[in-house]
């Protein structure tokens, strides 16, 4: 942060709830950290991404989300395989996320495509997240 951050106690950081994800399409992988945002409808990640997955977008479904401001956000879904791991177990499945021509800090990893696979314990305090496939996940499971 250029400026301290008051409610923090004046540090120069926040703290994000970050989920490092490999996606897959036909032709390619992408791996990066992702926003985790419970308040993201949709999971959405840049145009790029598509076109590094060999996923073809021009006649996908259109969706659309509003931002804070109110700003429609035009995007277009199509289906990708995600993977996440920590070391001791992973997880992978498929999922239909957006796809939006705008440059993003993080991909969002909302509702649709993630959370609602997921439960997820945000743990504050140690600055963490938990997630555990719930019954809704239909993808593979590793655990030691």
């Amino acid at each position: 942060m250029s400026r301290p951050v008051h409610p923090l106690g004046g540090t120069l950081y926040r703290s994000y709830p970050l989920v490092p994800v490999i996606v897959s399409g036909p032709s390619g992988s992408f791996g990066s950290d992702c926003l985790l945002d419970s308040g993201a409808d949709d999971t959405v990640f840049p145009e790029f991404v598509a076109q590094r997955l060999g996923i073809d977008l021009r006649k996908a479904v259109e969706g659309e989300a509003h931002l804070a401001g109110g700003l429609a956000l035009v995007y277009r879904y199509a289906p990708v395989t995600f993977r996440i791991s920590d070391a001791r177990e992973a997880c992978q499945w498929q999922a239909i996320v957006g796809f939006v021509a705008a440059r993003m800090r993080w991909p969002l990893l909302g509702q649709t495509g993630f959370l609602l696979v997921f439960d997820a314990l945000f743990r504050g305090a140690d600055q963490e997240v938990v997630l555990t496939p719930n019954r809704s996940f239909s993808g593979l499971h590793i655990v030691p």
